[in-house]
């Protein structure tokens, strides 16, 4: 039997992320690593920034709030 389902627009969760300019670098607010960062491809439904060593994914909301959320614990 054959599966003809076709998913033309794909599954993004939020298709409106904030990428920002290639070349931009950012460290993960959990290990203190580089980020990297995603290419924004039409197939790529992810966050833009991606951690290696935590295996975690952030977009630049998440890096905002975690940036401000580090701040208030001063």
């Amino acid at each position: 039997m054959e599966n003809n389902y076709s998913y033309d627009g794909g599954f993004k969760f939020k298709p409106d992320y904030k990428w920002p300019e290639p070349g931009t670098k950012k460290k993960c607010p959990r290990c203190n690593e580089q980020l990297e960062l995603i290419e924004n491809k039409p197939t790529y439904f992810g966050k833009p920034w991606w951690c290696v060593p935590c295996q975690w994914q952030f977009s630049e909301e998440d890096l905002i709030k975690a940036e401000k959320d580090s701040l208030e614990e001063e």
